[in-house]
C-alpha cells in the first residue's frame, strides 16, 4: 500500500470587491506550502539473527529437548535423533579397523612358523576334501549312465498299447444285449403269472368246478410263479454283470491314462538325461581342476610380503578409518544444536516423528536485537528508497507509539510475489519496547527526497 502526503499550510486572501463605482481589488500574498514525502508500506518484526534449524541426515526424532520460548546457549542440544543403526555401524567399522590394522602389522612384521603350519595343514585338509568330491561326482556319473530311460520309455508305449487293446475289447463286450433279452423273459413271466392267477381265481369262483381242476390251476399258478422267481434272477444277474462292465471299463480307462502320464513322464526323462550327463560331466572336470589347483598350491606365507601388498594394506587401513570417522560424525550429526545464544521460537516435530533431511525441526532466535523488514516495497518505489533514510514504524498491537528508525540495508534483488516483484529493505529500531514480538506486523513511513 502506498500513499504520498503531503503536510503544509496554504493560506489564500481572497480579495472582495465593493459594489461601488470606483473601487479597486487588495491582494493577500499567499504562504507557499511544504511537501514532507513518503513511501508507505509494511513489513514484519523479526529478529536480528534467526535460523530454521534441520537434521542433517534425517531418521526417527528419539528426544525433543526444547519448547516454544525457551532460551538456549549456543551449542545446546535441541533435538536428538535415534543413532542405534549409526553406532552398530560405528562398532563395524571400528571392528574393521583392527582388522585391517592387524593384517598391515602381519605384512610387516611377517608371519611365524605356526601360522606358516597351520596354512599347511589346511591345504591337506582342502586337498582330502578335494577328492572324496571328486569320487562323489564320478560315482554319481557312472549310476547316471547306467539309468538310461529310453527302456523305460518302451517298456511305457508297450503298456499302453496292452491297455488300449484290453480296453477295446471290453467295449466290444458290452452286457446290454443280455440285460434286454432278461428284461423280455422277465415281462413275459409277469404276463404269463398274472394270467395263470386269474384263472385260478375264476376256478375258485366256480363252486362246481372239479376239485382235481382247482388243483391242477393251482399247480400251474406255482410253476407260474417260479418262472417269474427265474426270470427276475436271470435280470438281476445281467444287470450285476453291466454294472460290473461299466466299472471294468472305468478301470481300465483309468489305468490308461495312469500309463500315458507315465509315458510321457519317460519321454521326458530321456529328453533331459543328454542333460544331466552333460552336468555331471562338467561337475566332474570341474571338481578335478580344483583337486588339481590344490595340489599345487604354494603356501603364501613362506615369501616375504612386497611393497605393494603392504602399501594396498594401509590403504585398506586408511579407508577403514575413514568410515569410522564418517560414522562418528554421522552420529554427532544427529543432535541438533543451537548456532548461537537466542530463544525458541516454533518446534515443529515430536518424538518418534520420521523427517527427512532438510526438515525443519525448530526455529532459533536472538530476541535482543529486534529490526523491521518489509514485505511489500514494489520496484517503482524502491529507487526512491536509500540506506540511512529516517522511518516512523507503528504496530497493530501499539497504534499509539510511532518508533524511529533508519534504513540498515536494502535487498539487491527482487522476491516474486502474488502482486509482482517486491523488494526487501530491514529497518533498525532506535529503541525498541520490550512488549515487542517476533512476528508482529508493523507499518512503515520511509522519508524520502
Amino acid at each position: 500500500m502506498k500513499k504520498i502526503i503531503v503536510v503544509g499550510l496554504l493560506v489564500l486572501a481572497v480579495l472582495l470587491s465593493g459594489c461601488g463605482k470606483g473601487a479597486q481589488p487588495t491582494a493577500t500574498p499567499g504562504v507557499q506550502a511544504e511537501y514532507v514525502p513518503v513511501v508507505s508500506v509494511t513489513g514484519e518484526l523479526v529478529p536480528d539473527t534467526w535460523a530454521t534449524l534441520s537434521s542433517k541426515s534425517g531418521g526417527t526424532v528419539a528426544e525433543v529437548l526444547v519448547e516454544p520460548g525457551d532460551t538456549v546457549a549456543a551449542g545446546a542440544t535441541l533435538v536428538r535423533m535415534d543413532t542405534t543403526a549409526l553406532e552398530i555401524s560405528l562398532r563395524i567399522a571400528q571392528q574393521e579397523v583392527a582388522a585391517q590394522q592387524a593384517v598391515l602389522d602381519q605384512l610387516i612384521a611377517g608371519v611365524s612358523d605356526r601360522i606358516v603350519a597351520r596354512a599347511d595343514r589346511e591345504n591337506v585338509q582342502q586337498v582330502t576334501q578335494a577328492e572324496i568330491a571328486l569320487w562323489a561326482k564320478q560315482r554319481q556319473l557312472e549310476q547316471a549312465r547306467t539309468k538310461n530311460p529310453a527302456d523305460d520309455v518302451a517298456v511305457a508305449q508297450v503298456r499302453v498299447r496292452r491297455l488300449e487293446l484290453q480296453l477295446t475289447q471290453a467295449r466290444a463286450q458290452n452286457p446290454i444285449p443280455e440285460v434286454t433279452v432278461a428284461q423280455v423273459e422277465l415281462e413275459r413271466a409277469k404276463i404269463a403269472l398274472d394270467d395263470t392267477q386269474n384263472e385260478y381265481n375264476k376256478a375258485l369262483d366256480r363252486p362246481w368246478e372239479d376239485q382235481e381242476m382247482r388243483d391242477a390251476w393251482a399247480k400251474q399258478l406255482e410253476q407260474a410263479q417260479l418262472n417269474y422267481r427265474s426270470a427276475q434272477a436271470q435280470l438281476d444277474r445281467a444287470s450285476n454283470a453291466q454294472r460290473a462292465h461299466a466299472i471294468s471299463l472305468e478301470v481300465l480307462a483309468a489305468q490308461l491314462e495312469e500309463t500315458k502320464i507315465a509315458s510321457a513322464q519317460a519321454l521326458d526323462a530321456q529328453k533331459a538325461y543328454s542333460i544331466t550327463l552333460s552336468v555331471l560331466s562338467a561337475e566332474v572336470e570341474a571338481a578335478q581342476a580344483q583337486l588339481e589347483y590344490l595340489r599345487a598350491w604354494d603356501n603364501p606365507y613362506l615369501d616375504k610380503a612386497t611393497d605393494e601388498a603392504i602399501a594396498q594394506a594401509r590403504a585398506r587401513l586408511q579407508q577403514a578409518e575413514w568410515s569410522v570417522a564418517q560414522t562418528e560424525q554421522q552420529i554427532e550429526d544427529a543432535e541438533v544444536q543451537a548456532p548461537f545464544d537466542g530463544t525458541v521460537g516454533v518446534v515443529d516435530v515430536r518424538v518418534g516423528e520420521l523427517v527427512s533431511p532438510g526438515q525443519s525441526l525448530v526455529t532459533v532466535g536472538d530476541l535482543n536485537v529486534l529490526r523491521v523488514e518489509t514485505t511489500d516495497l514494489d520496484e517503482i518505489d524502491v529507487v526512491r528508497v536509500s540506506v540511512d533514510q529516517g522511518v516512523s514504524v507503528t504496530f497493530d498491537a501499539l497504534p499509539d507509539q510511532v518508533f524511529a528508525g533508519r534504513v540498515a540495508r536494502i535487498s539487491p534483488m527482487a522476491e516474486p510475489g502474488t502482486g509482482g516483484v517486491h523488494y526487501t529493505v530491514v529497518i533498525e529500531l532506535e529503541e525498541a519496547d520490550s512488549v515487542l514480538r517476533w512476528g508482529m506486523t508493523a507499518f512503515v513511513d520511509i522519508e524520502v527526497e
